[in-house]
């Protein structure tokens, strides 16, 4: 009987390791796997290497934005010409198909009403910049506070040449007063 007991107890104990183990793993999967393949599969958290920010994913690289580019003095004044030139010649160049990310912010808290937190601006000449177009901030599903920024549909008429401009931007809720600034390569 003693036998019986210790096989038993055991056998016990084994299924026990296992069902635990199985459920650890699929709790494992459940997280990362079909959370990621959902979202975008190419983001995480250890591509934002400079922290806190906003990044642009261009030409296989996550790379942090920095300083904006001061591009109107006032809403009510004309932009200045050799602003406009200065920014045209400092834009970032980026390829066609380049994704924008937040990395750690927590939108709730910054006062801005997303999606829409975000702006396109779009310089057609030395005289006349364009916009505002609202910009979407989607949740990378599974992944916290990482933020896909989706610019809307007149990029793709921007980088495939379809539309003349001196450059493009990028700037939080509704102003082209200062900007990210980028042009197609």
């Amino acid at each position: 009987m003693d036998q019986r007991v210790s096989i038993s107890v055991t056998v016990f104990l084994i299924v026990l390791v296992l069902a635990f183990a199985g459920l650890a793993f699929w709790q494992l999967w459940g997280t990362h796997g079909l959370n990621v393949a959902q979202g975008d599969p190419t983001v995480q958290p250890k591509d934002f290497t400079e922290g806190i920010g906003i990044y642009y994913f261009n030409d296989g690289k996550y790379n942090f934005l920095i300083w904006k580019k001061k591009l109107l003095t006032s809403e009510a004044a004309p932009p200045e010409e050799k602003d406009m030139l200065a920014a045209a010649e400092q834009a970032i160049r980026v390829k066609k198909g380049v994704r924008f990310y937040t990395y750690g912010l927590d939108f709730s808290k910054l006062g801005r009403i997303p999606p829409y937190a975000m702006a396109l601006c779009v310089a057609r000449d030395v005289k006349t910049i364009e916009g505002i177009f609202p910009v979407r901030i989607k949740p990378v599903e599974g992944l916290g506070q990482i933020y896909e920024i989706v610019l809307p549909p007149l990029i793709d008429d921007l980088s495939a040449g379809k539309i003349q401009y001196l450059f493009w931007a990028i700037n939080y809720q509704y102003s082209c007063n200062d900007a990210w600034v980028f042009k197609f390569q």
